[in-house]
């Protein structure tokens, strides 16, 4: 077995993994890196690929694979909740970037068409091998992939194995293992207390709101803007809470197929308490009494949030609430250590209070150690999904600690599993 790093290697984005086992090829997730313009993985060649995996709709991980449905028509496998939330955001994707792009909606149905869903710990064969997903506890829906040759290889893709108010954490993987590839986002921290966090959150969101202001929470449409929804309205939250944007839509989702979601009971509760957001008067709705809009695009690059942001911004007694890691350069990120709001391309002083919170959905060091811990030491360790330095630190620190082969690849470059 081999494994090709085409992408996601030494960096966040464009993640993309070739498995290749006798005549098999397999690949695992082929994402974009969301930069002014579209940046790709490393082609494959298509006519020769017998299945792709995808283990979560985010576009980092799924933008790119429209383009393997040009030519050629590979079956895709994935859980039906990636499946459709990796339709919404394709389809976004299409609409706002589609002079980069050198794919149309027709190339995305054609790959929808040639999916087949699967649930999780159903093993399925694809050529020469054997097929696993697990439970990634990242959104609803994600996975981790295990692929049995003659040596068994385990992608965690992006995942956490903390409990969010509306998952469980990611499973643990059981068994042999002859190799990992696992994420390294964030090998260089712990995360703050879930509890710790929200507390503070929900705080901060109260003084606000019982100050006269409304918060805006720019949040991610897949999994971030339903979990804020969550955490609110399990801490009593009794003021307007607001949702717009794409993110109604994987609410709709969440809600239709409830064996992705393990927080059920909470995320009813906040659908029923939460207010709708339809067009512009109800915008203007929005905007006109104290309360918490959270609204898509996570980082500020455009979206429903964009629309509220400038107003937001012009008053003192309201806020912007970040909920995410904001990748430098975006409008989020400037905003918050510059204090400046960019629209359409000229900053004006953001005179509201802006804070972050950092929600993440990714493994923090101490999670990262602990799922390396419960492999066999003999299994070789492949490092990405992170900056270089935060590749390196778990690849050293699987090697000091571990006594394990681990290494932080390249992109372009195989290794025999």
């Amino acid at each position: 077995m081999e494994v090709s790093f085409l992408g996601g290697a030494l960096e966040v984005g464009r993640s993309a993994i070739l498995v290749s086992y006798k005549n098999t090829r397999v690949l695992l997730d082929y994402g974009v890196m969301l930069n002014d313009h579209p940046e790709f993985p490393l082609p494959v060649e298509t006519r020769k690929l017998d299945a792709v995996i995808l283990t979560h709709s985010h576009l980092d991980h799924s933008g790119a694979i429209p383009m393997l449905y040009i030519s050629y028509a590979p079956k895709m496998y994935a859980t039906s909740m990636t499946k459709q939330t990796a339709a919404l955001l394709i389809q976004d994707f299409i609409k706002l970037s589609g002079y980069h792009l050198v794919f149309e909606r027709r190339e995305m149905e054609k790959m929808l068409s040639n999916t087949r869903t699967v649930f999780y710990r159903e093993p399925f064969k694809v050529g020469d091998v054997e097929i696993e997903l697990l439970d990634a506890g990242h959104v609803p829906g994600s996975a981790q992939v295990i692929v049995n040759g003659d040596k068994t290889l385990v992608y965690t893709g992006d995942f956490t194995t903390v409990k969010t108010r509306m998952l469980d954490g990611a499973e643990t993987v059981v068994g042999d293992v002859d190799a990992v590839v696992i994420e390294s986002t964030y090998a260089h921290e712990d995360h703050r207390t879930r509890q710790e966090l929200e507390n503070e959150f929900v705080k901060s969101c109260r003084e606000v709101v019982e100050g006269g202001g409304v918060v805006l929470v720019p949040a991610f449409s897949v999994g971030r803007a339903q979990e804020i929804l969550c955490i609110l309205t399990a801490h009593g939250f009794k003021h307007p809470v607001w949702l717009d944007g794409m993110a109604k839509k994987t609410m709709e989702l969440y809600l239709s197929d409830k064996r992705f979601v393990d927080g059920v009971d909470i995320l009813e509760k906040a659908n029923k308490k939460t207010r709708f957001v339809h067009g512009r008067r109800g915008r203007e709705t929005a905007l006109s009494e104290p309360g918490v809009i959270v609204a898509p695009a996570g980082m500020l690059k455009g979206g429903p949030a964009m629309y509220y942001a400038p107003y937001i911004a012009e008053d003192e007694k309201s806020a912007i609430f970040l909920s995410s890691f904001q990748i430098p350069g975006t409008p989020g990120e400037i905003l918050l250590n510059k204090g400046v709001l960019v629209v359409d391309g000229s900053e004006k002083p953001a005179n509201c209070k802006v804070k972050q919170f950092k929600f993440s959905s990714h493994a923090g060091r101490s999670q990262l150690h602990e799922y390396l811990k419960k492999i066999e030491t003999n299994a070789k360790i492949f490092t990405i999904h992170g900056e270089p330095q935060q590749c390196g630190l778990l690849s050293s620190w699987a090697s000091s600690q571990l006594g394990a082969w681990a290494v932080s690849p390249e992109r372009g470059q195989t290794f025999k599993v």
